[in-house]
């Protein structure tokens, strides 16, 4: 009907036009978490476990701490007050620092439970600099970033790092260039079109 306005996708020409929220970027994280640990179950639920027994540990410490002479006296190895007390307190504190190894490791191993070295995202890759923005061509994906997407240009550990947002971005590893004249030369290339963009 005429004089109402149309929520929600419009196609035109083949194409698919709509508006991507907040709540749809957090919809997607929270879909992409829940498949990343169906496949890796095993490994966060030995992260939880760990993570149980070292608060359990923990605890233990606490009340050895709060009555040590009868709780040593009770739970001693046949050892004196003191020496009992602090070989109880020592044991407690390293297990549950052990109990942590499967959560750290887990922590350790997240991104490469969401990249695949057979994925879009790693690979042979070529960097395009046009005068309107920067192509990213690689073997299953092809992608072009306007210039205004941009944050800025940093370099870290002799990597050169574009921010999009505050937790993405676009890496040129260090290995991409043969000397470091050619890396501020690209640098000094980028910022100018970045500025160009903000002006």
């Amino acid at each position: 009907m005429r004089g109402q306005h149309q929520e929600g996708p419009v196609t035109e020409n083949n194409s698919l036009i709509y508006n991507m929220t907040f709540p749809d970027a957090r919809f997607l994280q929270r879909y992409m978490a829940r498949r990343v640990l169906a496949k890796n179950r095993r490994e966060y639920v030995a992260a939880l476990l760990g993570v149980v027994l070292c608060a359990m540990f923990l605890v233990i410490a606490i009340v050895v701490n709060t009555d040590p002479y009868r709780i040593t006296s009770s739970f001693g190895f046949g050892l004196r007050y003191p020496f009992s007390f602090y070989l109880l307190l020592i044991f407690c504190l390293v297990a549950a620092i052990l109990c942590l190894i499967p959560a750290v490791d887990l922590r350790l191993k997240t991104l490469r439970m969401q990249v695949s070295d057979n994925g879009p995202f790693l690979g042979s890759t070529k960097l395009l600099i046009e005068p309107d923005g920067l192509i990213v061509d690689r073997a299953m994906m092809t992608a072009k970033y306007l210039w205004a997407a941009f944050q800025g240009i940093e370099m870290a550990k002799h990597a050169v790092i574009l921010p999009i947002d505050n937790g993405i971005g676009i890496i040129v590893p260090a290995s991409a260039f043969k000397s470091d004249a050619e890396r501020y030369q690209f640098v000094a290339d980028v910022s100018k079109h970045l500025d160009a963009a903000r002006v």
